[in-house]
């Protein structure tokens, strides 16, 4: 379709023939006329009318087939905007845009350059109709999953409240129930959080907007988010190092970043131990050292895979968590320019390295 507009389109290059047809027709006549008007002078008059009608005759005839050719362009091109804002083609949006090109665009025309403005126009409405898609697709697979994983303490939740109906209940049981009916209403709600968290990431609602700054201040945030937690396990966060180093972050959106490390750390490691958190400055990156002692080791071949949307670690399956923690620190981290991973340091120590961008 395209590349017959595009052919078309090419009819209007007649222009500056048919112009200069023109021109050369009224110059002979002008010719014709001054040669007339010398021998025969007596007939002047005659010969300047005869002159002035085929001078009209010739304007005429060109301004019809001028406009025929522009108004045939124009139309073609009005076509293929069209057709291109609509999308009403798809099998059009899957052919080679740079195939079948009609006008060279080595040249610095007026139709090439209108070429290349058309066929860059094609290329955004293609990229934004995959943008779109491509979201919409995320967006339906987060529904699925939060669906999925809400049954589970929905269920629980039904099943608790069906006990607490019994007459037959000592104060203790009740009691029981009622704390497990809040833990499971509890996980909902965090379910829908940070699930709607990983939604605004993933399709660009949220846009961290980093600035130079200290990171002291937004790795004491993230710690007094956890400190009850640690303390209630009995556990010690020693925070060391150059903690006056600057980077380049979003302090809000960072934050939640070293509160998932920093909550992760907590809920899998073994009760009674310190958490180190060690800064380091190097070349390009602040490097923050998270190590602890895991409640169960960490094979490596999983340490690519921490990071990944509903990854449980093989010795953690039994434990609370959905495995979006490290999931949703890595999306914010990746939208700063810095990065996160896994590993072990020689004491046999869990470490999560985070390398924050200085910009």
């Amino acid at each position: 379709m395209k590349n017959g507009i595009l052919r078309k389109c090419r009819k209007i290059e007649n222009v500056d023939r048919i112009w200069a047809g023109g021109m050369g027709a009224m110059l002979i006549l002008l010719f014709l006329f001054l040669t007339a008007a010398v021998s025969r002078r007596d007939d002047v008059v005659l010969w300047a009318v005869m002159y002035g009608v085929l001078n009209l005759l010739v304007f005429t005839a060109v301004y019809f087939r001028l406009s025929q050719q522009v108004r045939s362009a124009l139309y073609a091109l009005g076509d293929m905007m069209e057709e291109l804002i609509s999308g009403s083609r798809p099998e059009e949006r899957k052919a080679d845009t740079a195939a079948g090109t009609k006008f060279p665009v080595a040249e610095d025309t007026i139709l090439s350059k209108l070429q290349g403005q058309i066929l860059k126009l094609y290329h955004i409405l293609r990229a934004h109709e995959e943008q779109e898609k491509k979201i919409r697709k995320q967006l339906d697979e987060n529904i699925g999953n939060l669906v999925h994983q809400i049954s589970t303490p929905i269920t629980n939740i039904r099943l608790y409240v069906n006990f607490l109906k019994r007459d037959d209940l000592t104060v203790q049981e009740r009691e029981r129930f009622l704390h497990c009916t809040e833990e499971q209403a509890d996980k909902v709600f965090w379910l829908g959080e940070s699930f709607s968290r990983v939604s605004r990431l993933e399709t660009g609602i949220i846009h961290p907007r980093p600035v130079k700054q200290k990171i002291e201040s937004v790795i004491l945030n993230a710690i007094g988010q956890v400190i009850t937690k640690a303390e209630n396990k009995g556990m010690e966060i020693a925070l060391s190092g150059g903690t006056q180093s600057e980077a380049l972050i979003d302090s809000k959106w960072t934050a939640e970043a070293l509160f998932n490390v920093l909550d992760n750390a907590i809920k899998y490691g073994k009760p009674g131990t310190r958490i180190e958190i060690n800064v380091t400055e190097l070349t390009s990156y602040v490097s923050l050292a998270f190590r602890n002692i895991s409640e169960s080791p960490i094979s490596p071949a999983e340490y690519p895979l921490l990071f990944k949307r509903f990854y449980r670690g093989k010795s953690n399956a039994d434990m609370e968590g959905v495995g979006l923690g490290l999931y949703i620190a890595r999306k914010i981290l990746e939208s700063e320019k810095s990065y996160i991973q896994a590993g072990k340091t020689p004491d046999g120590k869990t470490e999560f390295g985070v390398y924050l961008y200085k910009g």
